[in-house]
């Protein structure tokens, strides 16, 4: 009689399992590298949103050009509608300005005549006459001004020969010779001063200087013509 022995049973295949990363599949490192990169993408889109939302609402600024003409054209009006209602004519600056062109070498004598003023006392500091000892030092700037106002005032007659040798050139800068100091003065005296006031300020003070500037243009192509 034959014993049969117990068979041993045979050992299960061992599954390999799948590698992790190889080409086909979807690994945790191929997943957050795509998270990673929508992410960038959805930032870079907001911050385009955000820009472009931005610059609509920003109000657009207005031209400085037309600020500037507002401002000087506002006052050289009112400064002519003052001078028609003192006058009763529209036109009276332009009047006043052609008076004050057939009186250029007048004009110019008077502005050589305080130039020279100046002129005089300053040179006579600058070259230190004022610190002689005795009573010389103490009249030296005096003298020096005194004699350079007395040597503008007689200048009428020469301005007067230089205009009549340059013609037609005097007739036509004749209204910028007139209308010039005057400008300044305005300019030196109101204008700069009230650079930092307020801007209501500002507008009145620029107001005889416009009107002085609108009156000389308005009369300058009369003359050229």
């Amino acid at each position: 009689m034959k014993l049969k022995l117990p068979t041993r049973a045979a050992a299960p295949a061992a599954t390999v399992p799948a590698q992790v990363g190889t080409p086909g599949t979807r690994g945790p490192k191929g997943t957050k590298a795509a998270r990673t990169k929508a992410k960038k993408k959805k930032l870079k889109k907001r911050a385009t949103e955000a820009e472009a939302a931005e610059a609509t609402a920003t109000p657009t600024e207005r031209d400085p050009r037309i600020r500037w003409a507002l401002f000087n054209g506002g006052a050289a009006a009112a400064g002519h509608l003052a001078i028609w209602s003192v006058t009763g004519d529209p036109m009276a600056g332009t009047d006043f300005m052609a008076r004050m062109t057939i009186s250029v070498p007048e004009l110019a004598a008077a502005g050589l005549t305080f130039g020279g003023l100046v002129a005089g006392w300053k040179g006579a500091g600058l070259v230190q006459l004022h610190r002689i000892p005795g009573l010389f030092g103490l009249a030296a700037r005096p003298v020096a001004a005194i004699g350079a106002a007395m040597w503008g005032q007689g200048t009428a007659p020469v301005v007067r020969d230089a205009m009549y040798a340059i013609e037609p050139w005097g007739t036509t800068l004749a209204p910028l010779l007139a209308a010039g100091p005057v400008a300044a003065a305005l300019w030196w005296g109101l204008d700069r001063r009230a650079r930092e006031a307020a801007p209501l300020v500002r507008w009145f003070a620029r107001v005889p200087l416009a009107t002085v500037t609108v009156s000389s243009l308005l009369y300058a192509p009369g003359v050229v013509l």
